[in-house]
Protein backbone atom coordinates (compact mmCIF):
# COMPACT_ATOMS: atom_id res chain seq x y z
CA UNK A 1 0.00 0.00 0.00
CA UNK A 2 1.33 3.66 -0.81
CA UNK A 3 1.59 5.88 2.14
CA UNK A 4 0.07 9.01 1.86
CA UNK A 5 1.56 11.49 4.05
CA UNK A 6 -0.62 14.49 5.43
CA UNK A 7 0.63 17.11 7.60
CA UNK A 8 -1.77 18.94 9.90
CA UNK A 9 -1.03 22.63 10.75
CA UNK A 10 -0.63 23.55 14.56
CA UNK A 11 -4.05 25.64 13.92
CA UNK A 12 -6.21 24.25 10.93
CA UNK A 13 -8.56 27.11 10.94
CA UNK A 14 -6.48 29.54 9.74
CA UNK A 15 -4.82 27.28 7.14
CA UNK A 16 -3.23 29.06 4.27
CA UNK A 17 -1.18 28.20 0.89
CA UNK A 18 2.64 29.10 0.73
CA UNK A 19 5.92 27.47 0.69
CA UNK A 20 9.61 27.54 2.39
CA UNK A 21 11.50 28.88 -0.40
CA UNK A 22 13.92 31.93 -0.37
CA UNK A 23 16.02 33.48 -2.38
CA UNK A 24 15.47 31.56 -5.83
CA UNK A 25 15.90 28.22 -3.55
CA UNK A 26 13.78 25.53 -2.87
CA UNK A 27 14.88 23.04 -0.32
CA UNK A 28 13.20 19.49 -2.34
CA UNK A 29 15.76 17.46 -0.34
CA UNK A 30 13.13 17.52 2.56
CA UNK A 31 10.67 16.20 0.41
CA UNK A 32 12.48 14.00 -1.91
CA UNK A 33 11.53 10.29 0.27
CA UNK A 34 14.59 8.70 -1.66
CA UNK A 35 13.04 5.03 -0.41
CA UNK A 36 9.82 5.76 -1.20
CA UNK A 37 7.73 2.55 -2.40
CA UNK A 38 6.86 1.57 -5.96
CA UNK A 39 4.20 3.16 -7.69
CA UNK A 40 2.68 6.46 -6.73
CA UNK A 41 2.53 8.40 -3.52
CA UNK A 42 2.13 12.05 -2.21
CA UNK A 43 1.79 14.09 0.56
CA UNK A 44 -0.12 17.02 1.84
CA UNK A 45 1.91 19.08 4.01
CA UNK A 46 0.83 22.21 6.30
CA UNK A 47 3.30 23.95 9.14
CA UNK A 48 3.02 27.00 11.08
CA UNK A 49 6.15 30.25 9.47
CA UNK A 50 7.48 32.68 11.09
CA UNK A 51 9.29 34.87 9.62
CA UNK A 52 11.78 37.83 9.48
CA UNK A 53 13.74 39.87 6.62
CA UNK A 54 11.89 41.91 4.13
CA UNK A 55 8.21 41.34 5.18
CA UNK A 56 7.66 39.91 8.60
CA UNK A 57 4.59 37.45 9.27
CA UNK A 58 3.09 34.45 11.24
CA UNK A 59 1.08 32.12 8.67
CA UNK A 60 -0.14 28.79 8.21
CA UNK A 61 1.18 26.49 5.17
CA UNK A 62 0.12 23.72 2.84
CA UNK A 63 1.83 22.39 0.02
CA UNK A 64 0.81 19.43 -2.40
CA UNK A 65 3.30 17.25 -3.52
CA UNK A 66 3.31 13.93 -5.60
CA UNK A 67 5.93 11.45 -6.39
CA UNK A 68 6.33 8.20 -8.65
CA UNK A 69 9.10 5.71 -8.51
CA UNK A 70 9.25 2.58 -11.11
CA UNK A 71 12.51 0.64 -10.95
CA UNK A 72 15.51 2.90 -11.22
CA UNK A 73 13.46 5.83 -11.78
CA UNK A 74 11.91 8.40 -9.93
CA UNK A 75 9.73 11.60 -10.45
CA UNK A 76 8.62 14.21 -7.76
CA UNK A 77 6.46 17.61 -8.29
CA UNK A 78 5.27 19.66 -5.91
CA UNK A 79 3.26 23.01 -6.46
CA UNK A 80 2.49 26.06 -4.26
CA UNK A 81 0.40 29.22 -4.14
CA UNK A 82 0.19 31.96 -1.29
CA UNK A 83 -2.52 34.52 -1.37
CA UNK A 84 -2.82 36.69 2.16
CA UNK A 85 -4.67 39.68 2.22
CA UNK A 86 -4.66 42.67 4.78
CA UNK A 87 -8.08 44.30 5.14
CA UNK A 88 -8.59 43.16 1.60
CA UNK A 89 -5.06 44.25 -0.09
CA UNK A 90 -3.08 41.57 -1.39
CA UNK A 91 -0.19 41.71 0.98
CA UNK A 92 1.50 38.11 -0.53
CA UNK A 93 0.93 36.38 -3.43
CA UNK A 94 3.08 33.92 -4.63
CA UNK A 95 3.11 30.75 -7.53
CA UNK A 96 5.88 28.02 -7.33
CA UNK A 97 6.36 24.70 -9.27
CA UNK A 98 8.99 22.63 -9.30
CA UNK A 99 9.44 19.22 -10.98
CA UNK A 100 12.62 17.00 -10.86
CA UNK A 101 13.31 13.42 -12.11
CA UNK A 102 15.87 11.27 -10.53
CA UNK A 103 17.57 8.15 -12.26
CA UNK A 104 19.57 5.44 -10.09
CA UNK A 105 22.98 4.83 -12.45
CA UNK A 106 24.64 2.99 -9.47
CA UNK A 107 23.83 2.51 -5.35
CA UNK A 108 26.16 5.34 -4.44
CA UNK A 109 25.26 7.98 -7.34
CA UNK A 110 22.12 9.00 -9.29
CA UNK A 111 21.29 11.82 -12.12
CA UNK A 112 18.93 14.35 -11.79
CA UNK A 113 17.20 16.73 -14.13
CA UNK A 114 14.51 19.48 -12.59
CA UNK A 115 12.54 22.43 -13.79
CA UNK A 116 11.05 25.34 -12.27
CA UNK A 117 8.59 28.16 -12.53
CA UNK A 118 8.31 31.31 -10.36
CA UNK A 119 5.86 34.24 -9.31
CA UNK A 120 7.11 36.36 -6.23
CA UNK A 121 5.24 39.87 -5.14
CA UNK A 122 7.33 40.35 -2.24
CA UNK A 123 10.69 39.22 -4.16
CA UNK A 124 9.45 41.57 -7.29
CA UNK A 125 9.68 38.48 -9.61
CA UNK A 126 7.32 38.28 -12.35
CA UNK A 127 8.75 35.62 -13.79
CA UNK A 128 11.32 32.63 -12.79
CA UNK A 129 11.91 30.19 -14.67
CA UNK A 130 14.94 27.59 -14.93
CA UNK A 131 16.33 24.13 -15.85
CA UNK A 132 19.19 21.91 -14.66
CA UNK A 133 20.76 18.96 -13.81
CA UNK A 134 23.42 17.33 -12.64
CA UNK A 135 24.68 14.23 -10.30
CA UNK A 136 24.02 13.33 -6.74
CA UNK A 137 26.64 11.16 -4.50
CA UNK A 138 25.39 9.32 -1.59
CA UNK A 139 28.96 9.65 0.46
CA UNK A 140 27.31 8.18 3.64
CA UNK A 141 24.56 5.83 3.75
CA UNK A 142 24.17 4.00 6.91
CA UNK A 143 21.39 3.84 9.58
CA UNK A 144 21.84 6.45 11.83
CA UNK A 145 24.19 8.61 9.53
CA UNK A 146 23.62 9.76 6.18
CA UNK A 147 25.26 12.32 3.54
CA UNK A 148 24.51 13.52 0.29
CA UNK A 149 26.42 15.66 -2.02
CA UNK A 150 24.44 17.25 -5.26
CA UNK A 151 26.19 19.02 -8.22
CA UNK A 152 24.18 20.76 -10.87
CA UNK A 153 24.30 23.16 -14.17
CA UNK A 154 21.20 25.49 -13.95
CA UNK A 155 19.77 27.88 -16.65
CA UNK A 156 17.79 30.54 -15.17
CA UNK A 157 15.56 33.54 -16.37
CA UNK A 158 13.99 36.29 -14.30
CA UNK A 159 11.47 38.85 -15.53
CA UNK A 160 11.05 41.99 -12.49
CA UNK A 161 7.81 43.30 -12.32
CA UNK A 162 7.02 46.67 -13.85
CA UNK A 163 6.38 48.63 -10.38
CA UNK A 164 8.44 51.79 -10.94
CA UNK A 165 11.49 50.89 -8.93
CA UNK A 166 15.05 51.86 -10.88
CA UNK A 167 14.81 48.26 -12.41
CA UNK A 168 11.40 47.93 -13.05
CA UNK A 169 10.77 45.19 -15.77
CA UNK A 170 14.41 44.05 -16.10
CA UNK A 171 14.85 40.69 -17.57
CA UNK A 172 18.18 38.31 -17.04
CA UNK A 173 19.71 35.10 -18.17
CA UNK A 174 21.93 33.42 -15.34
CA UNK A 175 23.94 30.63 -15.94
CA UNK A 176 24.86 29.23 -12.62
CA UNK A 177 26.28 26.48 -10.59
CA UNK A 178 23.59 24.52 -7.74
CA UNK A 179 25.62 22.47 -5.18
CA UNK A 180 24.04 21.21 -2.22
CA UNK A 181 24.85 19.04 0.55
CA UNK A 182 22.52 17.54 2.73
CA UNK A 183 23.10 15.73 5.97
CA UNK A 184 21.27 13.01 8.75
CA UNK A 185 21.62 12.00 11.99
CA UNK A 186 19.22 9.93 13.85
CA UNK A 187 19.61 10.51 17.33
CA UNK A 188 17.28 7.40 18.39
CA UNK A 189 14.72 5.62 17.28
CA UNK A 190 12.14 8.87 17.98
CA UNK A 191 14.82 11.95 17.29
CA UNK A 192 16.35 13.05 13.84
CA UNK A 193 18.25 15.96 12.57
CA UNK A 194 18.63 17.03 9.52
CA UNK A 195 21.06 19.57 7.88
CA UNK A 196 20.95 21.21 4.19
CA UNK A 197 22.93 24.15 2.48
CA UNK A 198 22.92 25.15 -1.21
CA UNK A 199 25.07 27.29 -2.71
CA UNK A 200 24.27 28.56 -5.89
CA UNK A 201 27.21 31.31 -7.35
CA UNK A 202 26.42 32.79 -10.78
CA UNK A 203 29.16 31.31 -13.43
CA UNK A 204 30.15 34.72 -14.91
CA UNK A 205 30.29 36.56 -11.99
CA UNK A 206 31.63 34.80 -8.50
CA UNK A 207 30.28 37.81 -6.38
CA UNK A 208 26.75 37.19 -7.42
CA UNK A 209 25.73 34.16 -5.03
CA UNK A 210 22.88 32.50 -3.51
CA UNK A 211 22.95 30.50 -0.17
CA UNK A 212 20.65 28.43 1.78
CA UNK A 213 20.84 26.73 5.07
CA UNK A 214 18.15 24.77 6.86
CA UNK A 215 18.09 23.05 9.85
CA UNK A 216 15.20 20.50 10.98
CA UNK A 217 14.76 18.68 14.17
CA UNK A 218 12.24 16.00 13.82
CA UNK A 219 10.32 14.32 16.63
CA UNK A 220 8.51 10.88 15.97
CA UNK A 221 5.72 11.05 18.80
CA UNK A 222 4.28 7.91 17.80
CA UNK A 223 4.22 5.09 15.11
CA UNK A 224 2.48 7.64 12.48
CA UNK A 225 2.47 10.86 14.53
CA UNK A 226 5.50 12.86 14.33
CA UNK A 227 6.21 16.86 14.60
CA UNK A 228 9.14 19.65 12.83
CA UNK A 229 10.89 21.90 13.84
CA UNK A 230 13.06 23.73 11.29
CA UNK A 231 14.84 27.31 10.86
CA UNK A 232 15.70 28.63 7.64
CA UNK A 233 18.52 31.32 6.61
CA UNK A 234 18.69 32.84 2.86
CA UNK A 235 20.69 35.07 1.73
CA UNK A 236 20.89 36.98 -2.19
CA UNK A 237 24.47 39.49 -2.62
CA UNK A 238 22.25 40.81 -5.02
CA UNK A 239 18.61 40.58 -4.95
CA UNK A 240 15.88 43.26 -7.11
CA UNK A 241 15.72 47.12 -5.33
CA UNK A 242 13.84 47.83 -2.19
CA UNK A 243 14.54 43.60 -1.66
CA UNK A 244 16.90 42.29 1.64
CA UNK A 245 19.34 40.36 1.10
CA UNK A 246 18.73 38.11 3.91
CA UNK A 247 15.66 36.16 5.57
CA UNK A 248 15.05 34.09 8.28
CA UNK A 249 12.46 31.49 8.54
CA UNK A 250 11.07 29.57 11.61
CA UNK A 251 8.48 26.87 11.05
CA UNK A 252 7.29 24.04 13.50
CA UNK A 253 4.87 20.68 11.71
CA UNK A 254 2.52 18.27 12.41
CA UNK A 255 2.47 15.11 10.70
CA UNK A 256 0.38 12.48 10.27
CA UNK A 257 1.76 9.01 8.04
CA UNK A 258 -0.83 6.57 6.77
Amino acid sequence: MHHLYLKLPLAALLLSLSSSAHAGIYNMQSTLATHSEEGLSGSLGASANWRTGNIEYLQLTATPLARYRHGKHFVVGLATANRRTNNGDIIISRFFEHLRYRYDLSESILGEVFVQHEFDAVKRLELRALVGGGPKFNIVNKKSVTLDLGISYMLEYEKLQDDGNSDSGVTDFQHRNSTYIVAGYQLDDRVKLAESVYVQPRLTDANDIRVLSESEMTFQLTEHLSFTSSFTLAYDSRPPDSIGRLDTTLKSSVAFEF
